[in-house]
């Protein structure tokens, strides 16, 4: 009987751990080739909500971890994060503008060679709501290469 008791809490304690995992529910970008690219896991921190979506709060550090392997060769990755706090599906609301991350994953990156890195965002002042978040992240010289997908947050007042 104590054996029995044993494997449920730890069963119990599994499951919940489970539920506490801060990977997202992440969708591909719709007008983004995604032959170019295979992300695996998007993690974002803190995200005790996951993973449907996260509630954040503006003016607080978050940050968003990536794995993902790129189909294509590049010297220099640019990254950017809009969201589409206005649910026009425009992604207008730039959240961190174009910039270059081979500081946060070693570049040149090669084909088919697995990455992961950590991108840190900080959400300024937006109205309550739920919204996707758009990353993007592609080939300096190529901007037809790249990888983009989707997450959900909802700001909480």
């Amino acid at each position: 009987a104590s054996l029995n008791r044993d494997v449920r809490i730890i069963i119990l304690s599994l499951c919940c751990l489970i539920v506490q995992s801060d990977f997202v529910i992440k969708k591909n970008c719709k007008d983004v080739e995604t032959s170019q690219c295979s992300i695996h896991n998007v993690a974002v921190d803190p995200c005790p909500r996951g993973p449907r979506l996260c509630v954040v709060k503006p003016d607080k550090a978050y940050s968003v971890n990536v794995d993902f392997t790129p189909h294509f060769p590049a010297n220099n990755l640019k990254l950017a994060l809009y969201s589409d706090d206005k649910k026009t599906n425009t992604y207008d609301t730039v959240i961190k503008t174009p910039e270059e991350v081979c500081g946060l994953v070693n570049c040149p990156l090669e084909t088919e060679e697995r990455k992961n890195f950590d991108v840190h965002f900080t959400l300024g002042k937006m109205s309550p709501g739920k919204f996707p978040i758009k990353m993007a992240f592609w080939n300096a010289e190529n901007q037809t290469q790249q990888c983009c997908f989707t997450f959900n947050v909802k700001i909480r007042k």
